[in-house]
């Protein structure tokens, strides 16, 4: 089996728990997810099947939409609602001094990552040396913002706000910097992922159904590269293909690579050759 399934993850599974119930469900060795969701969190998780599993890279970074909760007046060691209260007592800001924060976090940031992590230090879980009491110092990154848009006032103290920016963003982060930037200090009390690249949440299924659906949940390897153009290069470049030979191109960012009829997998011009990156000769 190649392809993907679109998981709706439930609050309390790791990612990895997701990955193990897969690999169980359709008896795959190779299977992994694309881009991790704390246990705190729910919502889209999408999950690669075989060769699938060969556009990581790829698809790890596309853009992600979240619905997050943010708690003010206090926080916690994790930054979420599963960690250890350390401070309390802030002031909780208005609607209004929320709404003008916002501002200033569009556009590309720069963000600390939370100490609690996977992020590695000197070869270790940055996590693992929190949990540890070691001091954890993580370098400040860009990440991009698209937009991030205040819903409502879930409560006295809590917000809910819808975010769209790039993979690699950490939500605690931002409601702890919000907080910052309104005087005070958060945590994210919730999240819910409501799309990845091109999963979105209405077409996710739970655990339950991908138990009694099994492989009918699959979409097959060419789904998300739906909107990328297609190249087809002449039927004498096919032997090249096959045995990697150096085949002259040009052409702007990704395609997916034909000849013959035959689909080879995700390729870029890099510097007048073709890059065949992600090759998927038998993914289809």
């Amino acid at each position: 089996m190649n392809g993907f399934i679109n998981v709706l993850k439930p609050v309390g599974a790791t990612a990895s728990d997701i990955v193990i119930c897969v690999k169980h469900v359709l008896h795959e060795k190779k299977v992994g997810h694309l881009g991790t969701l704390d246990p705190g969190a729910s919502g889209v998780l999408p999950v690669a099947v075989g060769q699938g599993t060969k556009l990581f890279n790829y698809l790890t970074n596309k853009v992600k939409y979240y619905r997050a909760f943010f708690t003010f007046g206090k926080t916690t060691d994790t930054l979420d609602s599963y960690g250890e209260v350390v401070e309390s007592g802030g002031n909780v800001p208005t609607v209004d001094q929320i709404t003008d924060a916002l501002k200033s976090f569009t556009g590309e940031i720069q963000q600390v990552p939370p100490a609690y992590s996977a992020i590695s230090v000197g070869g270790v879980r940055a996590y693992k040396l929190a949990r540890n009491g070691e001091a954890v110092e993580l370098r400040s990154r860009s990440v991009t913002i698209y937009d991030i848009t205040l819903l409502e006032q879930r409560s006295a103290d809590t917000l809910v706000v819808d975010i769209k920016c790039s993979g690699g963003t950490y939500i605690r982060s931002l409601a702890r910097d919000i907080a910052f930037a309104c005087g005070t200090i958060g945590y994210m009390s919730g999240l819910i992922r409501l799309q990845s690249g091109c999963f979105n949440i209405e077409s996710a299924y739970t655990l339950d159904e991908i138990r009694e659906k099994k492989e009918q949940c699959l979409v097959d390897v060419m789904y998300p590269l739906k909107d990328v153009d297609e190249y087809i290069l002449e039927d004498k470049h096919f032997n090249n293909l096959e045995n990697g030979r150096h085949i002259f191109v040009q052409f702007e960012g990704y395609k997916k690579i034909y000849c013959k009829g035959v689909f080879f997998g995700l390729g870029k011009c890099n510097n007048g050759r073709l890059d065949l990156e992600y090759y998927l000769r038998n993914a289809i």
